[in-house]
């Protein structure tokens, strides 16, 4: 009876300290900077607290074209396109449409003022020809950003094969914050200080309690702007190598331009995620478990200028 009154006092004592009245935002300041598991000086908790970003989060829900209006954000489906769209190719293949967001549902959650108030992204990808999937190295694709609202919703090229199109997800847009991935440079001096143990005393325990608690109705790796959540290394080094041209390249080749990647890495944003293994969906069919992330110079983000993106794929 008493160790039961104990757990139940503990439970009690963290919907306390943590105050579920507050927003998210609070919430994870909060879990920073009093969780006994964030085992951090507290100067360095402030210090990865003012590195928080707010994020567009996506939720994904199966649905059908038929039940979807033109111009709603979804993957997969029939693309609604501009009027007189043409259909992207390679090597004379039409290829593969995989989403479509609508910048004016999410703008509420950009923050940060980085995306226009209006128009639309687009995600073509191609197979690998040998292959017949997806595999990230070099593989051609087309994010575009089109302003036009004028859409009607666009049959498929008559090459493309009844398997080669996607069921339809409707896309939801919320509130979402994230952190630079534990291996990001910005993150380096403090990983040293904790002798590269950080991800154990702050990074775990903190991800764990913003999808465990916080988002635990959405696990997927869907997201728009932030930080990259990746699964492996974060993205920044792959479209700093895709720039310099090593992306695919032999790891000695990295080694000996690692500290060129790492200063190219710094001027790159994370635009969008998109998740193949999200069971709304049927990407998995040709992307696994992968997940895509789509990014360009912080300057081109200023800008608004969406023409020079670079793709990273990584996998499980």
């Amino acid at each position: 009876m008493l160790e039961i009154n104990k757990r139940e006092n503990k439970k009690e004592a963290e919907k306390q300290m943590f105050s579920f009245k507050k927003n998210n935002l609070d919430k994870i300041k909060s879990f920073i900077r009093n969780s006994e598991e964030v085992q951090i000086d507290k100067e360095d908790k402030e210090e990865l607290i003012k590195m928080i970003r707010p994020t567009v989060g996506i939720k994904t829900k199966s649905s059908d074209d038929k039940n979807v209006k033109i111009g709603k954000s979804k993957i997969g489906g029939k693309p609604d396109l501009p009027k007189g769209f043409d259909w992207p190719t390679i090597n004379g293949k039409s290829m593969l449409f995989c989403a479509q967001y609508n910048l004016a549902e999410l703008t509420k959650f950009d923050k940060e003022n980085l995306l226009p108030k209006k128009g639309f992204f687009y995600i073509f990808l191609s197979l690998d020809e040998e292959w017949n999937e997806f595999n990230g190295v070099n593989q051609p694709f087309k994010l575009l950003f089109r302003e036009s609202e004028n859409l009607i919703r666009t049959e498929f090229p008559k090459d493309l094969e009844e398997n080669q199109t996607f069921k339809t997800a409707l896309i939801e847009y919320f509130e979402f914050y994230t952190l630079p991935d534990d291996e990001n440079y910005k993150l380096f001096e403090l990983d040293k200080k904790y002798n590269n143990d950080l991800y154990f005393y702050f990074y775990q325990p903190t991800e764990e309690y913003i999808g465990e608690e916080l988002y635990q109705d959405s696990n997927n790796m869907h997201q728009i702007l932030g930080h990259d959540r990746a699964i492996q290394s974060s993205v920044v080094y792959e479209f700093a190598s895709k720039e310099l041209e090593l992306y695919g390249a032999e790891s000695s080749e990295h080694q000996k331009r690692w500290n060129d990647i790492i200063e190219l890495s710094k001027t790159y944003e994370l635009l969008l995620q998109l998740d193949c293994y999200d069971s709304n969906t049927d990407l998995t069919k040709y992307g696994g478990s992968g997940t895509y992330y789509f990014g360009l110079s912080k300057t081109d983000l200023e800008n608004m200028n969406f023409n020079n993106i670079k793709m990273s794929f990584q996998m499980t």
